[in-house]
C-alpha cells in the first residue's frame, strides 16, 4: 500500500512539473525577472523628475505664521528739538506681534528653468532605453543557460545510448568468455568504456542539473520550483548560413542611449550658461497683524496687509564660480562626444567579431555534423565486420572512439554555434526578434 501511495505521489510531481519551450523560458523572464521591477521604477521615477522640473515653473505658493513675545522692546534715540530741547529715548512696539501671512511666486522668465524642463525628455528617454537594454540582457542570459541545459541533454542522450551499447556488448563477451572463444582482456575493455560512459553520464546529469538552476536564476525563478524545459529547439535555423554584412548603428540600444547621453549633456551645458541671465519672477504677499501687550488678546483686532510686485535677479559677480562651472560642462560634453565616437568603433569590432565568429561556429558545425555521420557510417560497417568475425575488437573500438569523439566535436561546435548566433544577433540589435522564432 505504502509503494502504490509513493508511486502515485511521484506520478503526481512528475505530472505537476513545469516543462518550459525557450519562448516560453523567455517570457516567464520578462514578466518575473527582479530586474525588470528595478527599470520600471526607474522610468517612474524619471517621469517623476520630469514633472519636479516642470513644477519649478508653476505658481509656488506657501503660507506662515509667527508669534513672537518681545520680551524687551529695542530702545531707540530720538535726536533734540523732536520732543524737547534733548535728545530722548524711546521704545516702539508692543510685547505680543501675531503674523499669518500667504507668499505667491511666479516666475515669468529663468532660462536655467527652461532648458531644465527641456533636459527631462532625454533623461526620461535614456530610462526606457535602459529598460530595454536590460530586457535584451535577459533574454540573452535565459538563451545562454537554456542552451546549456539543452546540450547536455543531447550529451546525455549520447552517452547513454553508448551505455546501453557497451552493457550489450559487456554481457556477450562474458558469455564469449565463459565459453572460450575471446580473452579476458576483450571483456576489461569494453568493461573500461562503459565504466567510463556510466562516469561520463553522471558527470553530465550533476551539470545539467546546475545548468537548470542557473537557467532559473536568469529567469527569476525560485531555485525550489519544480521546472524543467522541453529539449526541442529549430536547429536548422540556428544554423542558418545567411546573415547581414552591414551593421546599422541606429538599430541598437546602444547608440540610442548613447545619443540620448549626448542630448541631455547639452542642455545640462546651456542650463549653466543660463546662469548669467537675469531672472525676472512676479511676487505678493497676503496676510494679517495682530499687535497687542496683552496675551490673551494677541490673536484679537487683526489688521490686513498685502502686496504686490515684480523681482529682478540680475548675476553680476560670483567669483568666477559660473564660469568654471560652464568650463567644466563644456569639457563634459567634449567627453561625451569622445565616448559616443569610441562606442561606435566598439560596436561595429562587436558585429565585426560576432560575424567572423558566428562563420567559423557555422562552418565547424557544418564539417562536425558530416564528420559525425561519416564516423558512424564507418563504424556500422566494422560492427557488422566484428560481428561476423571479419575484424577483431580492437579495430571496432578504435572506430568507435573516433565515433565518441565526432559525436563530443558535434555537441561542442553545436553549443558554439548556439552561442555565437545569439552574440551576432545581439551584435547587430535584432536579438528580441530572433530569439521569438526560435521553438
Amino acid at each position: 500500500m505504502k509503494k502504490q501511495i509513493l508511486i502515485l505521489f511521484l506520478a503526481f510531481k512528475v505530472h505537476a512539473q513545469k516543462e518550459f519551450t525557450l519562448q516560453q523560458c523567455i517570457d516567464y523572464t520578462l514578466k518575473n525577472h527582479p530586474s525588470l521591477f528595478v527599470q520600471q521604477n526607474n522610468v517612474a521615477i524619471a517621469k517623476a523628475k520630469s514633472w519636479q522640473s516642470l513644477s519649478e515653473y508653476l505658481p509656488q505658493v506657501s503660507g506662515s505664521a509667527t508669534i513672537l513675545n518681545n520680551i524687551q522692546l529695542q530702545t531707540n534715540v530720538l535726536p533734540a528739538g523732536i520732543l524737547g530741547p534733548d535728545p530722548s529715548e524711546i521704545t516702539f512696539g508692543t510685547k505680543y506681534n501675531t503674523n499669518t501671512a500667504v507668499d505667491v511666486k511666479q516666475i515669468i522668465y529663468d532660462q536655467s528653468k527652461i532648458t531644465g524642463i527641456k533636459a527631462a525628455k532625454p533623461y526620461a528617454e535614456i530610462s526606457v532605453l535602459q529598460q530595454k537594454q536590460n530586457q535584451e540582457l535577459l533574454i540573452y542570459n535565459t538563451g545562454t543557460a537554456y542552451y546549456q541545459v539543452l546540450i547536455y541533454r543531447e550529451k546525455l542522450h549520447i552517452l547513454k545510448s553508448n551505455q546501453q551499447k557497451y552493457e550489450q556488448m559487456v554481457k556477450v563477451l562474458r558469455y564469449q568468455y565463459e565459453k572460450g572463444t575471446v580473452l579476458e582482456k576483450d571483456v576489461d575493455r569494453v568493461q573500461v568504456n562503459l565504466n567510463t560512459t556510466t562516469y561520463q553520464i553522471q558527470d553530465s546529469q550533476t551539470k545539467e542539473i546546475l545548468a537548470l538552476n542557473i537557467l532559473k536564476n536568469a529567469m527569476g525563478m525560485d531555485a525550489e520550483e519544480n521546472f524543467d524545459i522541453v529539449p526541442t529547439v529549430n536547429y536548422e535555423l540556428l544554423a542558418a548560413g545567411n546573415f547581414d554584412e552591414n551593421l546599422v548603428l541606429d538599430n541598437l540600444t546602444e547608440t540610442a542611449i548613447c545619443e540620448q547621453s549626448l542630448e541631455l549633456q547639452k542642455y545640462s551645458l546651456k542650463t549653466k550658461q543660463a546662469s548669467f541671465i537675469p531672472t525676472l519672477s512676479a511676487v505678493g504677499r497676503f496676510g494679517q497683524q495682530a499687535l497687542n501687550n496683552d496675551f490673551s488678546n494677541s490673536f484679537n483686532n487683526w489688521s490686513a496687509f498685502s502686496y504686490v510686485g515684480l523681482s529682478l535677479n540680475v548675476p553680476i559677480f560670483s567669483g568666477f564660480k559660473r564660469k568654471s562651472e560652464v568650463q567644466e560642462e563644456k569639457l563634459k560634453l567634449k567627453n561625451e562626444e569622445l565616448n559616443f565616437k569610441i562606442n561606435k568603433q566598439n560596436l561595429e569590432l562587436r558585429f565585426d567579431n560576432a560575424k567572423t565568429a558566428m562563420g567559423t561556429a557555422y562552418s565547424s558545425y557544418m564539417s562536425s555534423k558530416d564528420n559525425m555521420v561519416l564516423a558512424k557510417k564507418l563504424l556500422d560497417v566494422t560492427d557488422y565486420q566484428y560481428q561476423r568475425g571479419v575484424t577483431n575488437l580492437t579495430d571496432y573500438l578504435n572506430d568507435d572512439l573516433a565515433y565518441k569523439e565526432s559525436q563530443s566535436n558535434y555537441i561542442n561546435s553545436l553549443y558554439n554555434l548556439m552561442i555565437s548566433q545569439m552574440d551576432y544577433q545581439k551584435s547587430k540589435g535584432s536579438l528580441l526578434s530572433f530569439m521569438s522564432q526560435i521553438r
